[in-house]
């Protein structure tokens, strides 16, 4: 699936659109859905956020990144291990 089409596909969800017409429990469902992908990443709630989720632009932590509490914490890398 190409980008253009998950934007479009992204834009149907958040609107709740049917063939059959707007869905409203669909529309919920979807922006609740993307509610807690925005806490689970510690991002505020908002269209913009929620899209770059969607669309893959977001990418997970890294392996250097810690979370502590809602916080996330990222370790620099190590040096190297001296008289070894």
């Amino acid at each position: 699936m190409s980008g253009s089409e998950k934007e479009r596909q992204f834009e149907k969800l958040w609107k709740g659109e049917t063939p059959k017409g707007i869905n409203p429990h669909k529309r919920t469902a979807f922006r609740s859905r993307m509610k807690a992908n925005c806490q689970q990443l510690g991002l505020r709630f908002s269209k913009i956020n929620s899209r770059r989720i969607y669309l893959g632009e977001l990418a997970e932590d890294d392996a250097d990144v810690a979370r502590v509490g809602e916080i996330r914490v990222r370790h620099p890398e190590r040096r190297h291990l001296r008289g070894v």
